[in-house]
């Protein structure tokens, strides 16, 4: 014997079935980079000053690799040179960051314990701003930075 379905029944499950094929193909998708409205792939030399605690002079490069939309992953290595003893000492760590409107561009690098946050504003090929660590003590330490696109 063969039972017959309702074919309102069937409706609201073909329905259902449906809607829930869109909405896991909707997560699906929202995870795929998405195209880059940014244009900051490549190169940029970097330098800096640390104003404090200690003076120190930055130079190196800021590496852009991957980008999404209106965020950026990437590498900073830098060269630290105390302004006073003259030693340096290399910091080099993974970067990401955004635009947050207005050609503002803002990027956490971690380079230490704790990111180093640099904000900054992007005219033509150069970024330029001023960066900030706050450590878990309570101290900060801060300066200015300037990125520029290498020729290519």
């Amino acid at each position: 014997m063969r039972a017959s379905i309702n074919p309102r029944v069937r409706f609201v499950a073909g329905t259902m079935i449906l809607v829930g094929a869109a909405l896991v193909s909707g997560c699906l998708k929202s995870t795929e980079p998405q195209p880059s409205l940014l244009q900051l792939n490549g190169s940029w030399n970097y330098t800096g000053i640390q104003t404090g605690p200690v003076r120190e002079t930055l130079s190196g490069i800021l590496t852009i690799s991957r980008e999404s939309g209106m965020s950026f992953q990437g590498r900073l290595d830098l060269v630290a040179v105390n302004s006073q003893t003259g030693q340096s000492r290399l910091l080099g760590g993974l970067v990401s960051g955004s635009e947050s409107g207005s050609n503002v561009i803002d990027f956490d690098a971690d380079l230490e314990a704790n990111p180093r946050r640099h904000v900054g504003q992007l005219v033509g090929d150069t970024v330029s701003g001023t960066w900030v660590v706050s450590a878990s003590d309570g101290s900060t330490t801060s300066g200015t930075f300037r990125v520029e696109r290498e020729t290519r």
